[in-house]
């Protein structure tokens, strides 16, 4: 059986042209984590779910709305740190109305930081049909990287 090699990505570089689709979105997620990384001064990230901070590799980039959503994926109302308990256990304890724990939980967070016309916002914007080109996503990787 072959394994499957993902290649080593420069997240650093500047030659975009260089890049695929898929090597831009890896680039432009990174950056997006390294942001949010770099939003809080300390070696401990604190996580909103649950209440107390966690190492950078126990943090997830969580998506309120789907990333697969490309109108979301980059929206900073809809992606922060999450502590990866809450990501991934968390998100399989089944809450009624609610997709998962995780989901009612990130709810409550959403509604507690921005107030409750975020859902709506979220959810309307969540309808926008948004395919990335390769310039979109060297705006967002020049956004997070702080060179725009």
């Amino acid at each position: 059986m072959r394994s499957l090699k993902t290649k080593r990505l420069d997240f650093n570089t500047d030659d975009y042209d260089k890049l695929s689709i898929s090597e831009l979105k890896r680039t432009a997620d990174y950056w997006l984590r390294q942001y949010l990384l770099s939003q809080q001064e300390s070696t401990y990230y604190f996580c909103p779910i649950k209440n107390r901070s966690y190492s950078a590799d126990n943090m997830h980039c969580c998506h309120f709305i789907d990333r697969g959503i490309m109108s979301l994926r980059y929206d900073l109302r809809n992606v922060h740190l999450i502590s990866a308990i809450s990501n991934t256990y968390d998100a399989q304890v089944q809450v009624e109305g609610f997709k998962s724990k995780h989901h009612k939980e990130y709810e409550e967070f959403l509604i507690e930081e921005y107030g409750f016309d975020v859902l709506d916002y979220l959810r309307e914007r969540s309808k926008i049909i948004k395919v990335f080109q390769r310039e979109d996503y060297i705006e967002v990787i020049e956004k997070f990287k702080g060179n725009e």
